[in-house]
């Protein structure tokens, strides 16, 4: 099996995220490398946050031992609910401490959560030789504003880490100037690769917005053009001798957040949704309300797929097989707005790591 090394899926720390990676080929195991932001929940206390950081690590031991490592940001996390002299990323530090993470910095973030991580790699707390740094596009956008910052922020971490990773985070950018972004981001390689010896460059973005209703209309089929491709690849032309590493949020959009809507009430506002990723598109397939429709839906949705001419066929991974037997209908248990995720993360990762063409 042939590996695009070059791919990192991006995902939110979630059971049925980590279930999905955790279900891919052995051999992408030993090769990928996943970007994990822990989720925010609205008015999360830090309290919360400390319990479910504890919960990532239990997850981590069990299921994401066979990667070399991963990255672990605390990023969509409020800094409001750190507490004195303690930033959020200082709670990552004390749980996966026996974890092999690389850690995220930014030019953004709190005061001390760069500090906090730096003082925990020279205290042996950080196993990982390799950090990251997360730009947005007002950051990216011009090197030559930012330089002076950057380069103090990499003398002093240089000091540790020997190994620097750019992220460049486009975020949802289906609605941005796609050459606009890839421009800014090749300008900004160019720069950096003259003034610093980086590691690697990611660029990551999402054509999913928070609103699905924005792309997707209930009972219905769309065709997405997926805008962080388009950027990808034209960046990567622009610097061409540099090589770029491709990310995606595979098919959960970067402005997710935890629900907070009464349980009662959930099936009367949900509809089905499938994603299933060929070429440069997503694929999404809705249903109705699931509190009218009904479960089954899902399964009518996965029937539409394996007769498509992208589809893959079962054998190719885990989420395809589970497409097909829900099809064949085997079918013991209902797909849910939630364990939908595990199949369609698992066959999105498959093909993007194995055959999405470079």
């Amino acid at each position: 099996m042939e590996i695009n090394n070059y791919y990192t899926p991006f995902l939110k720390f979630k059971v049925n995220e980590v279930a999905g990676i955790s279900a891919i080929n052995s051999k992408l195991k030993e090769e990928l490398t996943p970007f994990f932001d822990i989720a925010r929940k609205d008015g999360m206390s830090r309290d919360e946050f400390e319990e479910i950081v504890k919960k990532c690590c239990r997850k981590a031991e069990k299921y994401l031992k066979e990667f070399p490592y991963i990255f672990l940001d605390s990023f969509d996390i409020p800094d409001a609910i750190a507490t004195a002299g303690s930033p959020n990323c200082r709670v990552i530090i004390d749980e996966f401490a026996e974890f092999e993470y690389v850690p995220v910095l930014g030019l953004d973030r709190a005061a001390n959560h760069n500090q906090a991580i730096f003082d925990a790699k020279a205290g042996y707390e950080i196993i990982s030789d390799k950090v990251a740094i997360r730009f947005q596009p007002d950051e990216f956008a011009s090197f030559d504003l930012i330089k002076d910052e950057l380069l103090e922020l990499i003398e002093d971490g240089g000091k540790v880490f020997s190994d620097w990773i750019f992220v460049f985070d486009c975020r949802v950018c289906l609605d941005s100037n796609r050459m606009k972004l890839a421009t800014e981001i090749a300008n900004f390689v160019s720069a950096a690769h003259k003034a610093i010896e980086i590691k690697k460059y990611i660029v990551v973005g999402s054509s999913i917005p928070a609103a699905i209703t924005d792309i997707a209309k209930p009972s219905d089929e769309s065709l997405v053009s997926r805008a962080e491709l388009e950027i990808f690849h034209a960046a990567q032309s622009m610097v061409k001798d540099i090589s770029l590493s491709l990310g995606d949020y595979t098919i959960v959009s970067p402005m997710y957040s935890e629900l907070t809507i009464a349980p009662e009430l959930l099936l009367s506002v949900t509809a089905p949704k499938v994603f299933y990723a060929y070429g440069n598109y997503h694929y999404i397939a809705r249903g109705g309300r699931i509190k009218t429709g009904g479960y089954g839906q899902y399964d009518v949705i996965f029937e539409g797929i394996v007769s498509k001419s992208f589809y893959r066929k079962a054998p190719y991974s885990w989420g395809d097989n589970f497409i097909q037997e829900r099809a064949d209908g085997m079918r013991a248990k209902n797909v849910t707005p939630s364990t939908i995720l595990k199949p369609t993360i698992c066959a999105h990762i498959e093909y993007m790591a194995r055959d999405y063409p470079k």
